[in-house]
C-alpha cells in the first residue's frame, strides 16, 4: 500500500514514453485519482482545471507536495494532485486493438467517439485555452456510450501564451516552430513578444487530434508516412479520409479551424 497524505493506492501505472507523472486510481475512493511526480509542481495544472467545468473533463481537488510512503516506509517526497478518475480505457489503444480485427465494423463508433473528444476541446478553446498535447494516453473512453474524455493539462496554456512542452509525433508544425524560435530567440527580444507573435490557437489542438485519428485508422503515425489514410487502410471511406487530411494541413490556414467544425464534419459522415 503506498501513501500520499491521506491518499491511499495499492499500484500505480508508468508509461515513460508518453507521460512525466505516475498516476493511480485511490482505493478509498476509486472515483479519484493521483498523479505524483518527484520534481514536477502541479500548480500550473490544478490552476487551469480548476477553471474548467465540463463533464469530459476531470475536476480537481487537491494538489501540493508530501511524502509518499510505501507502508511505514518513507519512499520519497513527491508533487501530487488529485482529481477526477475519469475512465480505465484508453481511447487509442481500445480502438487499435479493435481495427487490428475489424475495422469496418469499428468505423462509426470511431467517429463517433472523435466526435464526442471534439466537445471538451470546444469548452476548453471557449475558455481562451489551449491543451497543446494531445495524445495517446491523453484521451480516456466510455466504450459503452462512445463518450470521450480529455484528461492531462500539464502543458496546458492560454491562448499566445509560452509554450511548456511537445510531443514531437503529434506536435502541430506552428508548434515546432515556436519551440524553435524559443529554444533559439533572436538576440533582445523576450520569449512572450515571440509567443505573442507566433501564438498558438486552436488549430493546433485540431492537428494534434487528426493525428491521433490517422493513427488509430492506419496503425501508423502521420509524421512517420505523410500518407492518405485510404493508402494504409482501404476500409476508410473517402469522405472520413477528406476530414482527416483537412485536420493535418500543414498551413494553419487551410486547415480545420475549430472543434465545432471538426465535429460537424465527422458527423455528416455517420
Amino acid at each position: 500500500m503506498y501513501k500520499i497524505k491521506d491518499y491511499k493506492f495499492s499500484s500505480f501505472k508508468l508509461h515513460a514514453d508518453m507521460h512525466k507523472s505516475n498516476y493511480a486510481v485511490l482505493d478509498n475512493d476509486p472515483q479519484f485519482g493521483i498523479k505524483y511526480n518527484p520534481s514536477y509542481d502541479f500548480e500550473d495544472e490544478f490552476s487551469v482545471l480548476l477553471q474548467l467545468d465540463h463533464k469530459q473533463i476531470p475536476k480537481v481537488y487537491d494538489y501540493g507536495r508530501d511524502a509518499l510512503f510505501k507502508g511505514e516506509e518513507f519512499v520519497l517526497t513527491q508533487h501530487f494532485i488529485v482529481l477526477d478518475h475519469m475512465s480505465d480505457i484508453d481511447f487509442v489503444g481500445y480502438f487499435k486493438e479493435k481495427t487490428n480485427l475489424n475495422s469496418i465494423d469499428q468505423l462509426e463508433n470511431i467517429i463517433r467517439c472523435f466526435t464526442s473528444v471534439c466537445e471538451p476541446l470546444d469548452y476548453l478553446h471557449s475558455k481562451n485555452y489551449l491543451h497543446c498535447d494531445i495524445k495517446p494516453g491523453h484521451l480516456m473512453l466510455n466504450p459503452d456510450t462512445c463518450t470521450a474524455y480529455l484528461i492531462d493539462y500539464e502543458l496546458a496554456i492560454k491562448k499566445a501564451g509560452l509554450l511548456k512542452g511537445i510531443s514531437h509525433d503529434y506536435a502541430s508544425p506552428e508548434q515546432m516552430t515556436l519551440l524553435k524560435d524559443l529554444r533559439n530567440p533572436p538576440e533582445g527580444v523576450p520569449l512572450e513578444a515571440i509567443a505573442f507573435f507566433l501564438s498558438l490557437d486552436d488549430r493546433s489542438d485540431i492537428y494534434s487530434l487528426g493525428a491521433v485519428m490517422y493513427e488509430i485508422l492506419t496503425n501508423k503515425k502521420w509524421k512517420e508516412t505523410k500518407l492518405p489514410p485510404r493508402k494504409l487502410n482501404k476500409s476508410v471511406p473517402q469522405k472520413l479520409e477528406d476530414v482527416i487530411m483537412a485536420t493535418l494541413e500543414e498551413d494553419p490556414a487551410n486547415r480545420v479551424s475549430t472543434a465545432k467544425q471538426l465535429k460537424q464534419l465527422l458527423e455528416n459522415i455517420i
